[in-house]
């Protein structure tokens, strides 16, 4: 017979059609593994076509790989060596093309002599019949049907069986691919629910903007149960976003997705069930289908609350270092400056001293030499207590009700406060507890006050409102009059500084804001000032816990 395609309307005989009932039955038992059925098959085929020889090859890149062969004479199962692509370029371009080799000469057929001097001689066969083996539509392998030693022609039953056997054949890998790939499945499911059930990161999947799939550890994370979390929508989800992250997020993840990035990372507070917000990071992967719309979006999500605390401590740490190395240089210019006045002006009083006899003289320079001397005391004074305040900023801090410390200041300036007409009004909870320094807040308190009382307007009665909130964390403490005013543009840079004074008062040391500003910021917090020329200014403080 010919070389050609084989045709679907072939019959076979009894025989084969037993053989082919016996191989049905057997590719349907679930236990089978493909080299059982390989076995099967070639043995089959040597069976039902009377042959020496049966196998079949695998195409795996440019080569042919034979899987499994059976010997009749050996009665055995055994493998041959590699075919080269290459050095058949006719055959496998037959393979390729769906042709079924046909051939009863083999050492003379176009599509096998290729194989005449290094396989069909060798080996002795005289007669194939190659039928290729299609997966999906694509060249999966031949099976090889191979007859020697005597001459042998094709008939149409043998075509027949042949194709039936084939068609088995290529169920049956399928049917193994799939196993393949459910086994692969299975098992990275299994991988997937080991990582996602027993990770302290939480996953989670959204499809079609709903959630799919969450892992324990996420409902653990949000402090939901798993019911409560797939009930979500994406609304849910940005509505738990603190109000101060929720743009930055939607911007993130938006922009993300307008670009089509696949992986990309955000950080923000969120909300728990509780009502407690933490810190997490939520690190993105997402799948777009063939028009660039996101059919999965993935998450892996981790509560990096003590991340970003030791972080703020950090920033906090360096902040502080800072503001110290800045106030060194200011103890460095003082020292250098103030002091070396000082001492430079004693010095010379001293020179006229010894240089006159006047008595008069002497004893007018006396008095200056004492309020020099004064003058020295006070600058290092308030030097040593700048810098006290810093070596006793770790000092043990104690709850307090604000609310009593303030009224034990205005008990320890009460006749000030009587004898120039001030009315202090203070509006502050009962319960409003601060954890403080009990004598920075005093000090702190006491210098704003009489600050106030100091500077007071001569044209009305002084009104002082004192005022505290709480939001979160963070304690506001306002201290607020009706006096004389600062002209801020003059003087804000100013204000906080040492040795700085803006109403001309002889009493006035221009050390009190300096003192109040470094007990603050001992404390981890901040001070700033609002005011208006004759209308009055406002000092308010913050702290945290």
């Amino acid at each position: 017979m010919e070389n050609g395609r084989i045709s679907k309307n072939l019959l076979y005989s009894d025989k084969h059609f037993e053989l082919l009932l016996e191989l049905y039955r057997f590719s349907l038992a679930n236990h089978t593994t493909i080299e059982i059925a390989l076995d099967k098959i070639t043995e089959t085929v040597v069976e039902g076509l009377h042959i020496e020889r049966c196998s079949f090859w695998k195409i795996e890149n440019d080569r042919l790989v034979c899987l499994n062969l059976f010997e009749k004479n050996t009665n055995s199962h055994t493998k041959e060596a590699d075919l080269i692509a290459a050095d058949l370029p006719i055959y496998f371009k037959a393979l390729k093309d769906g042709i079924a080799i046909v051939a009863d000469d083999v050492l003379n057929n176009t599509y096998t002599k290729e194989l005449k001097e290094n396989y069909l001689i060798p080996l002795g066969i005289t007669d194939m019949l190659d039928l290729p083996i299609r997966i999906d539509g694509k060249l999966y392998g031949v099976l090889c049907c191979e007859h020697r030693d005597s001459d042998r022609v094709w008939i149409d039953s043998d075509l027949a069986f042949t194709r039936s056997i084939a068609d088995i054949l290529s169920i049956l890998f399928e049917q193994n691919n799939k196993k393949l790939v459910e086994k692969e499945l299975v098992e990275s499911e299994r991988k997937l629910s080991l990582i996602t059930n027993n990770s302290k990161d939480g996953f989670v999947v959204f499809e079609n903007k709903v959630i799919t799939y969450i892992s324990p550890s996420y409902s653990k994370m949000l402090g939901y149960s798993e019911e409560e979390v797939y009930k979500m929508k994406l609304e849910d989800v940005f509505n738990s976003i603190h109000p101060e992250d929720v743009e930055k997020v939607r911007t993130i993840i938006y922009d993300n997705l307008g670009k089509r990035e696949k992986n990309f990372k955000s950080e923000f507070r969120f909300k728990n069930k509780e009502g407690n917000y933490f810190w997490r990071e939520d690190t993105a992967s997402v799948l777009y289908d063939e028009n660039g719309n996101y059919e999965k979006y993935i998450i892996i999500s981790r509560d990096v609350t003590a991340i970003k605390t030791a972080e703020m401590e950090i920033d906090k740490m360096y902040t502080i270092s800072k503001n110290l190395n800045e106030r060194l240089l200011d103890f460095t210019y003082i020292i250098s400056h103030n002091i070396r006045s000082n001492t430079s002006n004693i010095s010379m009083i001293i020179d006229l001293i010894e240089s006159t006899s006047d008595n008069d003289e002497k004893e007018e320079y006396f008095q200056l030499l004492k309020e020099s001397n004064k003058k020295l005391v006070d600058t290092i004074y308030y030097l040593n207590e700048t810098v006290n305040i810093q070596l006793s900023s770790k000092e043990n801090r104690v709850k307090l009700n604000l609310k009593e410390e303030i009224e034990k200041i205005l008990v320890a300036i009460n006749a000030i406060v009587k004898s120039n007409n001030v009315t202090i009004n203070y509006h502050i909870p009962d319960d409003f507890t601060i954890k403080v320094i009990p004598s920075y807040l005093e000090s702190i308190m006491l210098n704003l006050i009489t600050n106030a009382i100091k500077y007071r307007s001569k044209e009305r009665d002084l009104i002082v409102e004192i005022t505290a909130k709480k939001k979160e964390n963070k304690y506001t403490i306002s201290v607020k009059d009706n006096g004389l005013g600062i002209d801020l543009v003059k003087n804000k840079d100013k204000i906080f500084g040492m040795y700085k004074t803006f109403h001309g008062n002889p009493d006035a040391v221009g050390l009190g804001l300096f003192m109040t500003k470094n007990h603050i910021e001992a404390l981890g917090g901040n001070i700033g000032v609002e005011s208006k020329v004759n209308i009055g200014t406002e000092f308010k403080f913050r702290l945290y816990e």
